[in-house]
């Protein structure tokens, strides 16, 4: 049990680091920022019998939810999945329907939720249990008390970037009979007090809240700025009002009503949509409801990198990333190194990735005899004089020639290498730490696994200390099996990919170890299984994911060198997007705001590009397509803006600025023990 309370501490120092503001980092091409709100007024949606949406007019009246119990409805920024409450527990569904996911279990946890909410560009859901504040990752994980101190603390509302987060505190002890409205600044993780007040409501944009106030025995709505200045009453009437909600795009609300009638009754559960200058503007909901939540509609990005074949596309994928040396493209990254892979030989490619994220830089294909004329235009471009140069495997694999052209070229040649696939991924993994938190173990027979866990483990960047070693089908080699036993499964998390790999780490002796040990296995009955599963245990929340075709490795290794301080690596059909990757989008939706598809429409076609498009936005045409040939960014007249990549308009995307992020703490639910024999 040790080992489990450490390792959860982990998730929580991460997911406490995410409720005080840490910055999401997007790949080059996707599109997180909300300078100006950059969306628009979508559907609105209410709890009644489970939850309803219309459109503004109150047409088009569509079921999102059927549970009778679901109710406090609130969308994701980008418009595409709405969490909401359920008898306590906090759950998801797409705003198409299907499936829903459990994000926090209040019952199981003996604390209801109530009220949850959408935070930090969709990567948070902040609720309210027990009367305080919890935050956790979208797609579930390990809450945490969102303030260290607090009062009682009710009805979160958080603004779409993880800024600001308004809610109600009725004192310390939930005594005070009259609310205030407090502000919280994840940036300088400072509280303010802005009003008397409750059910308040932030804009998307971070710079207004609604707010309800009761005014001779009537509440009434009132707006304030976040910076605490312009209170201003919007309503004067003899109705009672409460759970208002911003409009994304405009300066109207919606907002729940009961108002007296002619004959002096009160008619209940009205919805209206009005301006902040109270104007009252129409009925969207003519039978009814309550809690009210206005539907943010943003566009999010899906991106194609490849060149003319698969070297192309590799040195297309190092653009895509990385800024040439002396400049500084908005949205890339500058290398510190690179790693060559022959090109011929995909089993001494399959840690390169996680070698390169710690090492800072691209990984490239290269034959085994020379460095083409493209890999050493693309060194030039992105590595400054002296850098160091990895080549990954013997000289029968990268024969020497190349480590003399490596100098040549005025740059460092650094080779690491071992007798077999097998001890190089040790020698890789020694390269990157002596002293790994985490190491995963895949299958050296099938590239698969390995490219999404050394995607995962270079995650970290340079602060990484993540591996990768192979196991040799049902067994691991002697290289192997004597770095795991030089090292502790109680310091170190061992983390087999795959069926081969569990059973390679749950059949083997280990002479220095405990005679139990915990591991996390990550075995699905897919590749595409394999990778969504390890990115669902890996990744809390990511901004980006990359897709790559099934049948191709060497697509897999520039995806997920090119991706993987960003966002995870999943495998896809050609013809059409693979079900378990699908899913993953989807429910990651309210947080994945770019797709980057690595390779050209023989390695995942556009069908399965549209498909990955529809699964993480709003709607079919809620997203832009960008293609970078190349790795460049397009003209204007070269890309589509209309959510399909069969289509030619718009005007080019920019890359946002961004940065690496620090892994976010994995999953723990799949942790099991094995007892040695």
């Amino acid at each position: 049990m040790k080992i489990f309370a450490r390792h959860r501490l982990v998730a929580l120092t991460a997911a406490t680091a995410l409720a005080a503001g840490t910055a999401t980092a997007l790949a080059p091409g996707a599109s997180a920022d909300v300078t100006g709100w950059p969306a628009a007024d979508g559907r609105i949606a209410v709890s009644g019998d489970g939850i309803m949406s219309v459109d503004v007019d109150g047409n088009d009246e569509k079921r999102v939810s059927n549970g009778s119990d679901d109710q406090s409805p609130a969308w994701s920024p980008d418009g595409s999945r709405v969490v909401f409450e359920s008898a306590g527990v906090v759950q998801t569904i797409s705003v198409t329907g299907g499936t829903k996911t459990t994000v926090y279990d209040g019952i199981e946890d003996g604390a209801m939720a109530s009220h949850p909410t959408y935070w930090a560009y969709g990567r948070e859901i902040v609720y309210s249990a027990s009367k305080k504040l919890y935050a956790v990752l979208a797609g579930g994980g390990t809450p945490v008390r969102l303030l260290a101190a607090g009062g009682c603390d009710r009805v979160p509302s958080g603004d779409a970037t993880g800024k600001f987060l308004v809610f109600q505190r009725n004192g310390t002890g939930c005594t005070t009979t009259t609310p205030s409205v407090v502000l919280y600044n994840a940036t300088t993780k400072t509280e303010t007090t802005l009003a008397a007040g409750g059910s308040p409501a932030v804009s998307p944009d971070g710079t207004k809240v609604a707010f309800v106030r009761t005014v001779d025995g009537h509440r009434q709505l009132f707006s304030i700025n976040t910076d605490g200045t312009g209170e201003r009453r919007l309503t004067n009437d003899a109705g009672d009002y409460d759970t208002p909600s911003w409009a994304p795009a405009s300066n109207r609300l919606v907002v729940h009503f009961n108002r007296p009638t002619s004959g002096g009754r009160q008619e209940s559960n009205v919805v209206l949509t009005i301006t902040a200058d109270a104007v009252t503007e129409g009925q969207p909901f003519p039978w009814g409801g309550y809690s009210p939540a206005w539907q943010p509609l943003r566009k999010n990005t899906v991106s194609r990198v490849w060149g003319a074949d698969v070297n192309a596309s590799n040195i297309a994928a190092s653009r895509w990333t990385w800024n040439t040396v002396g400049k500084s493209e908005p949205g890339l990254m500058n290398a510190s190194s690179a790693v060559l892979v022959s090109q011929d030989s995909q089993s001494y490619a399959l840690t390169a990735p996680a070698l390169a994220g710690k090492k800072h830089g691209p990984v490239l294909l290269t034959s085994a005899t020379s460095v083409s004329s493209s890999v050493q235009a693309e060194l030039k471009r992105v590595l400054k004089p002296g850098a160091p140069v990895y080549l990954v495997g013997g000289t029968s694999i990268l024969g020497s020639a190349l480590s003399t052209k490596i100098t040549a070229l005025g740059f460092t040649p650094k080779r690491l290498a071992g007798t077999s696939r097998y001890s190089t991924s040790v020698a890789v993994a020694k390269s990157i730490t002596s002293a790994p938190d985490y190491v995963f173990i895949a299958t050296g027979t099938d590239y698969h696994s390995a490219l999404a866990a050394a995607s995962a483990a270079g995650a970290n960047g340079t602060s990484g200390k993540t591996v990768v070693v192979l196991n040799d089908g049902n067994t691991l080699t002697s290289s192997v099996k004597a770095y795991l036993n030089s090292l502790d499964p109680r310091d170190t998390y061992m983390i087999p990919v795959g069926g081969s790999a569990k059973y390679a780490l749950t059949h083997t002796s280990f002479s220095h170890w405990p005679s139990s040990y915990t591991y996390y296995p990550i075995v699905a009955s897919t590749n595409a299984g394999n990778a969504a599963l390890l990115a669902r245990f890996w990744w809390g929340g990511p901004g980006s994911v990359a897709l790559a075709s099934t049948d191709s490795w060497r697509g897999g290794t520039s995806a997920a060198a090119a991706m993987n301080v960003f966002g995870p690596m999943l495998w896809t059909d050609v013809a059409t997007l693979s079900s378990e990757t699908k899913s993953y989008l989807v429910q990651g939706a309210a947080n994945i705001n770019g797709v980057a598809v690595f390779g050209g429409t023989g390695s995942v076609s556009t069908t399965a590009l549209n498909s990955a498009g529809a699964a993480v936005s709003a709607s079919s045409s809620q997203w832009t397509y960008t293609p970078y040939y190349n790795g460049l960014m397009p003209t204007a007249t070269s890309f589509s803006s209309t959510g399909s990549a069969g289509s030619v308009a718009g005007a080019p995307v920019a890359h946002p600025g961004t940065a690496a992020r620090p892994l976010d703490g994995p999953d723990l639910g799949a942790l099991s023990t094995r007892h040695q024999q």
